[in-house]
């Protein structure tokens, strides 16, 4: 492999990784960008100057968060995202001892799956449900708090 097969680094900014934890830096970390790989051939293929960054903008999630009441008749909490959600995570925020129901793609009941004893917190954080997310309670005034995270899709 030649020295001239990557473009040379051009640093962005001043700022070194090491001495601002929270700052990553955009061109050491880029990699040049390939062409798909249903049109390489057996020529060589020539690097201009453009890079492709390889961090992930997905893995980083914009979280919102809200709070739904319940009682005792299913609604709709959360629709399914327009792009692809990245973090979900719920929370049975009742102050008594109502339990919370919630299902995916279809109205909840109480034999639905997931069971939210109060105090309970669940996140998806790695395989996130991408459903239509739907809510009850097993006795009225309870409390649901939700935070998701959605990106372009």
């Amino acid at each position: 492999m030649a020295a001239d097969d990557f473009p040379p680094v051009q640093y962005l900014s001043d700022l070194l990784p090491w001495e601002s934890p929270t700052f990553i830096p955009g061109s050491p970390h880029n990699l040049p960008s390939r062409p798909e790989p249903g049109l390489q051939t057996t020529s060589r293929n020539a690097v201009s100057g453009d890079t492709q960054s390889i961090r992930e903008i997905y893995r980083y999630a914009y979280v919102t968060s809200l709070s739904q009441a319940l009682g005792t008749t299913s609604i709709k909490f959360l629709d399914q995202p327009i792009g692809k959600r990245n973090f979900l995570g719920f929370r049975n925020a009742s102050t008594a001892s109502q339990n919370i129901f919630i299902d995916f793609s279809s109205q909840a009941t109480v034999n639905s799956w997931l069971l939210l004893a109060p105090g309970t917190t669940i996140l998806f954080d790695t395989v996130v449900p991408q459903d239509d997310l739907y809510a009850i309670a097993d006795a009225p005034g309870a409390q649901l708090t939700y935070a998701y995270s959605t990106f372009g899709g």
